[in-house]
Formats: structure tokens, sequence, C-alpha cells
């Protein structure tokens, strides 16, 4: 008998990996999946601690490179979603939204994160006024919530878990060499230490982020043959610089906008 019917595993992974897949995860009792609401999942206590290490993996790389955590708030006010067209066309079809707290209906409606650009942005132009306060580089281990319409378990989820990057620089040169580093920063925890292949590909014009003006992400081929993303990088140029007043006085007396980068990488 092959170990997986000993684990009581109905199907192959060749015959239906979606079931296949969370089946495992269930036999392996890493999650349970009978909370009741679609894409929401009770993550058991062997799931948070690979979750742990994964996250100390990526943290111990960032702060090697001079990445300083911090936590931002779960909701996000809906006018800063409005200040960057773009994103907020993009994001705004998953978002969910907190409108009433009690009894009583809320003066302007409150987004659960999907992405934490617009929130850590509205505060940048706050900390950032001169060329002293660059580079920012500043990451956050947390929860998303995007209102997905397929979901399975650690692959697509209403919510996941994520340790995202938001950076500031001076010039556009120092912007791309974050980039770069964020990209040598992931293959050494995914490729290195996970074993997971993947190929980092500039994503077209359509595909990339929204808001970004470049977007580079990792590619990993599942059991079933589909490509799944587990990590991306974002040139964001100055578009959300201006669409938050991010400025700071350059080392030449002028007002300039910030350059700035943001990273993903998935924890589970």
């Amino acid at each position: 008998m092959s170990a997986e019917k000993q684990l009581g595993i109905t199907v192959s992974k060749e015959e239906n990996f979606s079931e296949w897949f969370t089946q495992v995860l269930t036999r392996a009792d890493l999650i349970d999946q009978r909370y009741g609401v679609q894409g929401f999942i009770v993550h058991k206590p062997w799931a948070m601690r690979i979750i742990k290490e994964i996250y100390k993996m990526f943290e111990e790389e960032l702060e090697k490179t001079g990445h300083e955590p911090v936590l931002f708030p779960l909701v996000i006010p809906e006018e800063y979603f409005e200040k960057e067209k773009e994103h907020v066309e993009g994001f705004k079809p998953e978002v969910f939204w907190v409108t009433e707290a009690g009894d009583e209906k809320l003066d302007r409606r409150l987004a659960l994160r999907p992405t934490s650009e617009t929130a850590f942005y509205s505060m940048y132009s706050l900390w950032i006024k001169s060329w002293r306060d660059l580079p920012l580089k500043l990451y956050q281990c947390v929860s998303v919530y995007r209102y997905e319409k397929h979901t399975r378990p650690f692959i697509r989820g209403r919510e996941f878990l994520w340790i995202e990057t938001h950076c500031a620089f001076a010039t556009h040169e120092e912007a791309l060499k974050q980039v770069e580093q964020d990209m040598e920063n992931s293959r050494k925890v995914i490729w290195d230490k996970l074993g997971i292949p993947f190929l980092f590909l500039r994503r077209p014009p359509w595909d990339k982020f929204a808001g970004a003006e470049d977007t580079y992400a990792a590619d990993t081929i599942m059991p079933d043959g589909r490509v799944l993303q587990i990590s991306s990088t974002h040139d964001l140029g100055q578009r959300f610089a201006k669409a938050f007043e991010i400025k700071f006085v350059d080392k030449d007396g002028k007002w300039k906008y910030a350059w700035q980068t943001c990273l993903v990488d998935f924890a589970e």
C-alpha cells in the first residue's frame, strides 16, 4: 500500500491536483478548512512553525541589507487608495471594506489591507524631508486580504501571510539596484534554503503590479504543470511619490521626488 493510501488520501495529484493537495495538507495536520468562510483557513501548529522559520529566513536576509522591521495598521482609509489611479483600479475589485462598528455606520470606508503601499506612503510623506532621511528601507510580516473568487489553501486564499518591503531612494539608480538586491535576497531563501526552483521574469505591461513602472516576478512550476508566482519586486518609479507628495531637499538644496521600490515574498 502506498504512503498516500495509508494516510487516507483518495486521489492522486495526476487525477486532481487541487483535491490531492488539500488532502495532503489536512492529513499532515497543517490546516483545518472547517472554519466556515471560503478562503479563510485555520493554520495549525506545525504550519505556523514552518511559516515562522520561513519568516526568519527572509528577515535575516533583509536585515543584512539594511531593512528595518515595522508594523502598520490593518485598515487603510479609502482616500489613500484614491491617490494613485492605476493602483486603485487594480485592487478595488478585491478589497474587503469595513463600513460599520457596532451599530453605527462609519463616516468613511476602511479597507482591510490587500497590499500596503498606500498605508506606508501616507507616512513616508511625513518622514522624508531631506536627503539625510534616505534611503528608507522598511519591512513587515503580516496578513493581507483579497476577495478571491477561487481559493486553494496556501496557494490562493482570501487571507494569506507574506513579508513585504517598501523602500525610498534619492535616485532611480539606487532604486534599480534595490530591485536587483530583492531578487538576490529571494533567491537565497526560496532556492538556496527552501529548495524551490524558479525564474524571475519581467512582467509585460498588462501583467505588472498596479501602480508600478516595472515588475519582476518569480514563477515556479507546480506538480500539475501550472505556474505559481512566489515572489515579486517592483520598480515604482516616482508614481507613488508624486501621488503622496514624498519629496525631499537634496544636497543641491532643491526639492525632489523620491524613487521607490517594493517587494513581496510569500510565507505560505
